[in-house]
């Protein structure tokens, strides 16, 4: 048996080598080529928020796993683009990040359109490609490659089907009547809405449906024929953003949050509502669905990822901060368990992928490459702990809130 003094010497001679020769782990790691991550957001404008807090999310997710000693000995790095919600644009950034900067995958996006031309491109370049907020089902339904995956929800539990079992889960509304912009996503919305709530309340009944052409932003005729309706709730069909806005200060004005429910998808988001004050015009009372409702998520985790968040960029953190930060951590997991950052090996370990993160747990969905993240609702407040209003009484759904596989295969055709 070797004496523990001898042991004792012979590993004080293996670190006087290793620092004689200036092998640290830090010096291991930045020896080998770093494992490149292009991240391609909307980093200018006025939506730029949703570019600048995504890409700190995915920071703070990489100075972590490099601090901790990389992936396979390599660390990370992030290579940040502007794609300015333009799908040239984006394109012609996920070209060059391909095929200059040599990255070893392709992350991020806010436009649909923008998500829509990287994931073809990823396609012919065999380049992972996966998304952090764009939320257009058909990238990972009709139009789905295997180069692409999304960590982030898609349009279905967020404007259709989670928006309904929020609602029946909530309130249990009989008469119902919905507005949206007349086009593909309100119409798809309002039919997953439909098709999801009726068969959770079969008595209820929508009384009446109203469109208004996309991008409208005058919405007071059609609000006094919702508050004469004789309806107990509204139901707000992809209207957001600016949309969401006018309409709500226009509904403000008339009352109507004072007369009936309201069901206002997306209106949980800090994105919309963190400048509103006490007083101001907001979907008081309202059932919203929320992608991060970080003030409800319990843990030391998250509350130091809110306090990091709000150091780098002076801004609440988005949803799409959080879905960076899972991004990053599903590339180290997925290249971990592959051994390798070979393209097609990765696919097959991140199909399989199930982690366990801040907001709970997280498993991507082989079939259409849709990670299960969950969509929160709740009761659009003010409370003293908070300075804008936010959901409140909040509940969470999961995988029952998206499309399940047969249905996909039917959109599909299969």
């Amino acid at each position: 048996m070797i004496k523990a003094t001898k042991v004792l010497g012979i590993i004080a001679v293996v670190i006087a080598l290793v620092a004689a020769i200036g092998l640290t782990p830090t010096a291991v790691m930045a020896e080998k080529k770093p494992i490149k991550i292009g991240f391609i957001h909307t980093m200018s404008g006025p939506i730029s928020m949703y570019g600048i807090t995504s890409a700190a999310g995915a920071k703070i997710a990489v100075e972590e796993i490099n601090a901790a000693g990389g992936v396979l000995g390599r660390k990370l790095e992030l290579i940040v683009r502007d794609d300015k919600v333009n799908p040239e644009a984006g394109l012609r950034e996920a070209k060059d990040l391909v095929l200059k900067e040599k990255v070893d995958f392709l992350a991020g996006t806010i436009s649909s359109g923008v998500g829509m031309a990287i994931s073809g491109y990823a396609k012919r370049a065999k380049k992972i490609y996966m998304i952090n907020i764009a939320q257009s089902t058909r990238i990972t339904e009709e139009k789905f490659n295997k180069y692409t995956f999304r960590f982030t929800t898609n349009g279905t539990p967020y404007f259709g089907k989670g928006p309904a079992i929020a609602l029946a889960k909530t309130y249990k509304s009989k008469k119902i009547i919905s507005l949206g912009y007349d086009y593909e996503a309100g119409k798809n919305a309002l039919k997953e809405f439909k098709d999801t709530y009726l068969k959770m309340v079969p008595d209820a009944k929508i009384i009446d449906e109203l469109w208004v052409p996309l991008g409208s932003t005058d919405f007071t005729a059609h609000i006094a024929k919702i508050a004469n309706s004789g309806a107990d709730a509204f139901y707000l069909a992809s209207i957001y953003g600016g949309g969401e806005l006018a309409f709500t200060k226009q509904a403000w004005s008339f009352g109507l949050y004072d007369k009936m429910k309201a069901v206002q998808p997306c209106a949980g988001d800090v994105e919309t509502w963190g400048k509103v004050k006490q007083g101001d015009p907001y979907p008081k009372n309202a059932l919203a669905t929320c992608r991060y409702p970080f003030w409800a998520i319990k843990g030391e985790q998250n509350a130091k990822f809110v306090k990091q968040l709000r150091e780098m960029t002076g801004l609440w953190p988005s949803y799409g901060s959080m879905d960076a930060y899972v991004i990053v951590y599903a590339i180290k997991a997925a290249v971990t368990k592959a051994g390798t950052t070979d393209t097609e090996k990765v696919i097959k370990a991140m199909e399989t992928l199930k982690m366990d993160t801040f907001v709970g747990p997280v498993e991507m969905r082989a079939y259409d490459h849709q990670a299960m993240m969950p969509t929160w609702y709740g009761i659009m407040r003010f409370t003293p702990d908070l300075p804008f209003p936010h959901i409140t009484d909040v509940g969470k759904l999961g995988a029952e809130s998206y499309h399940t596989i047969d249905e996909i295969k039917k959109i599909r055709g299969e």
